[in-house]
């Protein structure tokens, strides 16, 4: 038998979607992993060190190299692939393509950070955005918000070939028929909530202040930062710490409605799992989340508390078992990890000549 093929996969940290690709590239190619997270700031440049001598070892026997975001851990391997003339693609996720200076959010927030996330991309043999926002989209949700988003309206002469590729996900994997669902419950999560910039970001505030306004309501909060006590707070919020994946699955089918109110999210893997696991969505309308939702879910075109108390109304109106099903029908037809693995692969082999 033939040995598989080897692919260098870089990431930042060992998130659930990178575990989920890594297991999806596995089929067919012998996946050597890098992560770059260094534990402090103070650290990076030993992790350049490291990643040098990681590429020195492994590159004149690999296929491709793939990157998971474009930031620093990807400058190298970008570098090294040009070097020696194998094809080197980048995952566009969703940081890497924003840019909100009033809350410090995105990569071009930072300048270093910025340089090396446009060089990456400029350099890059293919870049496989999640959905075709984080390349150029208007943007009309949040005045935080330059009213153009995506890589492309940062980045100085970029003409980098891209193909859209959307996170795939095993519907085997969640929980959908034959649960008790609390009646009227609202579910969000979110690492670090409790923070400025998350609380922000995630549109915490705007729930706590829509969960105001429904007493007959539940709204939980998953995720608060460790040592973080949120005051203040309506009596129909309940806050939980970080889950489990596990947890996470109990979580999702024991909810009605799942809460998606960021200002910008690439393609978020946690309503995807919620839908799977039967929750209608309710998100705000940025990146890929309208997409994501589909027909059934519900869709907040401006940010505002009248606006969302507008909307959770109508979801609380709907027929939600009928929309629950028309859920996890909707992601599993066009977001499987089948579909995902298949253009991956399509992409693979033309770009390296198979």
């Amino acid at each position: 038998m033939n040995e598989q093929p080897k692919l260098l996969f870089f990431f930042p940290n060992r998130s659930s979607f990178v575990e989920r690709d890594i297991t999806l590239l596995q089929s067919r190619y012998r996946v050597i992993p890098f992560e770059f997270n260094p534990s402090r700031k103070i650290l990076i440049p030993f992790r350049f060190i490291s990643q040098l001598l990681f590429l020195c070892r492994h590159i004149f026997t690999s296929k491709l190299l793939v990157c998971q975001l474009a930031a620093w851990h990807s400058v190298l391997p970008v570098i090294f692939s040009k070097l020696f003339r194998k094809p080197s693609i980048i995952f566009l996720a969703g940081t890497d393509c924003a840019f909100f200076p009033s809350i410090r959010y995105g990569n071009f927030c930072k300048p270093a950070l910025a340089r090396a996330t446009a060089f990456s991309a400029r350099n890059a043999t293919h870049l496989a955005p999640k959905h075709i926002s984080l390349i150029r989209a208007p943007y009309t949700y949040h005045p935080s918000g330059f009213p153009e988003q995506g890589i492309a309206c940062f980045v100085s002469d970029f003409a980098t070939p891209h193909t859209v590729i959307p996170n795939g996900f095993d519907a085997s994997e969640f929980i959908s028929a034959n649960v008790h669902r609390q009646p009227h419950s609202f579910l969000t999560v979110a690492a670090g909530i409790g923070t400025s910039n998350i609380n922000q970001l995630k549109g915490i505030d705007l729930i706590l202040q829509a969960a105001a306004r429904f007493p007959q309501c539940t709204f939980t909060l998953a995720g608060v930062a460790k040592g973080v006590h949120l005051a203040a707070l309506p009596g129909n919020v309940i806050c939980l710490p970080a889950q489990s994946q596990q947890q996470l699955k109990t979580l999702y089918a024991s909810y009605q409605y799942y809460l998606q109110l960021s200002l910008s999210e690439g393609f978020p893997n946690a309503v995807c799992e919620a839908m799977l696991s039967g929750c209608v969505p309710v998100v705000s309308d940025v990146n890929a989340l309208p997409d994501i939702a589909g027909s059934g879910g519900f869709v907040l075109r401006k940010y505002g508390v009248e606006e969302l108390e507008a909307l959770i109304n109508r979801a609380l109106a709907a027929d939600v078992e009928a929309l629950s099903a028309q859920s996890v029908q909707h992601i599993s037809k066009h977001y499987s990890a089948k579909q995902r693995q298949t253009k991956l692969f399509e992409l693979f082999d033309k770009l390296t000549g198979v």
